[in-house]
């Protein structure tokens, strides 16, 4: 069992903060989480994701993070994600939720803390730190299965990294 005693920045507290961090924190006061949206730079390759900030600190529910959908649509999943959240849902890993991504069914797994730091900056700049808990919410391809599931194509293996396994550390060259 994993205990979290999350230090947290205080979002009412925003004086002597850049204008970005002060909105970031005024979001999360206002709403309960912040919707953080992640894209390579042009003629850059990488994955586009989207994570949230708050949700830990405002209704004791996992931080969450979804990968490679149109930006509308990993917008809208973090933010039906955190309105469940807010409503007393407490997300479980192995288990299907529908109405976050679409017409697909959803399941989550945790975030591994070795993938923190490539991939949750401003959620570990809130709390001030690695001490909360992550989920990443997983999609299926057309036939219902997830990155994981025996038979899943192999577009969908590559388009979700498995954020629940540990980062490799790669060796020096």
């Amino acid at each position: 069992m994993v205990l979290f005693l999350a230090m947290t920045l205080n979002p009412a507290n925003r004086q002597g903060l850049s204008k970005v961090d002060a909105k970031f924190l005024r979001i999360i006061e206002e709403f309960g989480w912040h919707v953080m949206t992640v894209a390579p730079r042009v003629d850059e390759e990488g994955d586009i994701f989207a994570y949230s900030s708050g949700l830990f600190h405002s209704f004791g529910h996992p931080e969450v993070i979804i990968f490679n959908l149109d930006l509308n649509s990993l917008q809208n999943a973090v933010n039906a994600i955190g309105k469940q959240a807010k409503s007393g849902i407490v997300h479980k890993i192995d288990t299907n939720y529908s109405g976050i991504v679409d017409d697909r069914d959803c399941q989550f797994r945790m975030v591994d803390r070795s993938q923190y730091r490539e991939h949750l900056g401003y959620s570990i700049w809130f709390y001030e730190g690695m001490d909360f808990p992550a989920l990443q919410a997983f999609w299926p391809d057309e036939a219902g299965n997830f990155a994981w599931s025996e038979g899943s194509d192999g577009w969908i293996t590559t388009t979700q990294p498995r954020l629940d396994l540990p980062m490799l550390k790669q060796k020096p060259e």
